[in-house]
Formats: C-alpha cells, sequence, structure tokens
C-alpha cells in the first residue's frame, strides 16, 4: 500500500511566516474550541457563568461600557462608577499570553513538571513563567481552610529539610533525627481521601502545634489512625475523637495494613516536593495547597476532566494577583 501523502503539505510548505502564525493560531483556536468550549478566558468565564461584579465597591449593578482595546468586554458600576471588564479581578487580568498558550501551561503545571522545562517546551521567559505560577499558587491560597476531613482519618508527619537553617547556623556536620534543620509537615487523609498538608513548624511537633494545625479540619466524633505519637493525644481529646493506634514497625503485617493509606500519602508528598529543587521555603504551603488541590482534581476526574476542572477553578475565582 502506498503512503498516503498529506494533501495540505505543499500549501503549509509555501506559507510565509506571518502566514504560518496564523494559519498555526487558526488551529490552536480549534483546537481549545473542541477541548474547552471556549478560545478565550473571558470566553471560559462566561460559559461557566462567571458574574460581573465591581471590584472596587463588590456592587453586581453595572450597565455595559464598550469595549477595551483588546474587545474584552467592559462595565461601569452603577453604584462607584469604577470601570472594569469580567476578568478584572482575576489572575487573567491584562493577560498578554494566548489562551492557547496559558492552557498549555497549566496542563504541563497539572503533571507538575519543573519550570525549566515548561519554559522549553513552551517557549517562554523562565521570569514569565515563574510569575503564572505564582498566579496560579494564589487561587488555591486559601483551599485547604474549608477542607473537613471525616469519619476514619489517618494522620502522620513527614519531614523535609530546610536548608537556608543549615546554611544560616553553619552546621559543620549535617545533625542527626528530627533537628530544628527539618521542616515537620503534617499529613492527613481520610476515608473518602479528602486529604491535608500543612506545615507544622521545625522538628518534631508538640502537641499544641498540632492542635494549632488541624483543630479546624477534623470533625467531631471521627476516629484518628496514627502510629501512637504523644503529639497527637491532645488534639484527640480536645476535639472528642476516637484513636486507634498502631505502632510504626514495618515488620509488623498489621501496621504495614492499617497505616497504607497515610504512609502511602507521606511517600506522593515527598516525590512531588522533590521535582522542585531549589525551591525557596517560604513557598512551600503554597506548593502544598496545590498538591491537595490536584488530588482532588484527581478524585474527581470522572465529574470534570482535570484540565477543564482547573480551568473553571482560575476563571471563577476571585483573586487579582500583586507582585511584592
Amino acid at each position: 500500500m502506498s503512503k498516503q501523502i498529506n494533501p495540505y503539505l505543499d500549501f503549509v510548505l509555501g506559507l510565509d511566516a506571518t502566514q504560518f502564525d496564523s494559519l498555526c493560531d487558526a488551529i490552536n483556536q480549534r483546537k481549545d474550541r473542541e477541548r474547552y468550549g471556549a478560545t478565550s478566558f473571558e470566553e471560559a468565564a462566561l460559559n461557566y457563568g462567571r458574574k460581573p461584579i465591581c471590584p472596587k465597591c463588590l456592587s453586581d449593578k453595572y450597565h455595559e461600557d464598550g469595549y477595551t482595546p483588546s474587545l474584552a468586554k467592559r462595565y461601569k458600576c452603577e453604584n462607584c462608577e469604577c470601570s472594569y471588564t469580567l476578568l478584572s479581578d482575576s489572575i487573567f487580568n491584562s493577560s498578554k499570553i494566548s489562551f492557547h498558550k496559558l492552557m498549555s501551561y497549566i496542563q504541563l503545571m497539572s503533571f507538575n513538571v519543573p519550570l525549566e522545562l515548561i519554559c522549553e517546551v513552551l517557549d517562554i521567559a523562565s521570569n514569565t513563567a515563574e510569575l503564572w505560577r505564582k498566579k496560579i499558587f494564589s487561587t488555591v491560597n486559601n483551599y485547604q481552610n474549608h477542607l473537613r476531613l471525616y469519619n476514619r482519618v489517618w494522620i502522620d508527619e513527614t519531614y523535609i529539610e530546610d536548608y537556608q537553617v543549615l546554611e544560616s547556623d553553619n552546621y559543620e556536620k549535617h545533625p542527626r533525627g528530627l533537628s530544628k534543620t527539618k521542616i515537620c509537615i503534617v499529613v492527613v487523609i481520610d476515608s473518602s481521601k479528602n486529604m491535608l498538608a500543612i506545615i507544622c513548624g521545625h522538628g518534631k511537633p508538640s502537641s499544641k502545634r498540632v492542635y494549632a494545625a488541624l483543630k479546624n479540619h477534623i470533625r467531631p466524633g471521627s476516629t484518628i489512625i496514627h502510629d501512637g505519637d504523644n503529639s497527637h493525644k491532645y488534639l484527640i481529646d480536645a476535639l472528642s475523637l476516637k484513636s486507634e493506634v498502631y505502632i510504626a514497625n514495618t515488620k509488623d503485617s498489621e501496621y504495614i495494613k492499617n497505616m497504607a493509606m497515610i504512609n502511602n500519602m507521606c511517600s506522593w508528598l515527598k516525590r512531588y516536593i522533590w521535582r522542585f529543587i531549589g525551591m525557596e521555603v517560604e513557598n512551600l504551603q503554597s506548593y502544598l495547597n496545590w498538591f491537595i488541590y490536584l488530588q482532588r482534581c484527581k478524585r474527581d476526574n470522572e465529574k470534570w476532566p482535570k484540565s477543564n476542572r482547573i480551568l473553571r477553578h482560575l476563571v471563577l475565582e476571585r483573586v487579582r494577583f500583586k507582585r511584592k
């Protein structure tokens, strides 16, 4: 069987650079229309039901006020006369990157691809890639605040090295054990696979630190499955929780079976963090928030394809990122 020749090949090869760019843009818009039902963030926001609300006084009373130079519909607040667009109070305000490229960025970020590789794949500058990561992180900074776990709830702690402390204190030898050079992350998962990951200071946590981190996230009456660490006792007593203890012992089949959920989550979390070598410690909680958000997206993948769910979240979130 002879190889079929692409009937469009000669036409495409004959285009000049400007014509070829226009063709690629048209193709990308068709792909976006088929995948997301939109070719711009404003169109996606309308599809998902975002309402025009004044970013200054939060009034929903407005009248249409023409269009911006980029052809985005403009609104004028009837209360304070502020002019705004549908996305004025979003991370997409005044965005100059195309919808297709930014959706490709979001898709790569949903797979936790390092920034250096994202820059290479999308041909964008490193400072642009870093800025958009911070913008996207800003939409999930409060995501864990409303999460409450219930029924059977596993808790544990995992640790990562804080190299800024190591360098500032001029350690000649690497400290052993759970020293203050290690950042403690309290990790929680329930039987419905709701998850939490919250920074809990440095070194082994006290009972008050664990309580402060989790007191608003576990419903009374739940059963806490843990390794019997003393730092969990105050939380269990204060919230009237039931306790189920499995002492950490990798040779004990009961421990391995009953603590598999939380041990697996700790492993997933560490593999995720290790992808981002050189991450600044002050951004760690943002990375953890994004990790927890993505786990929720994966859990509900049958209801929403992951990329579409993330797009919906981003265009509906009313967060306007400000450079520090």
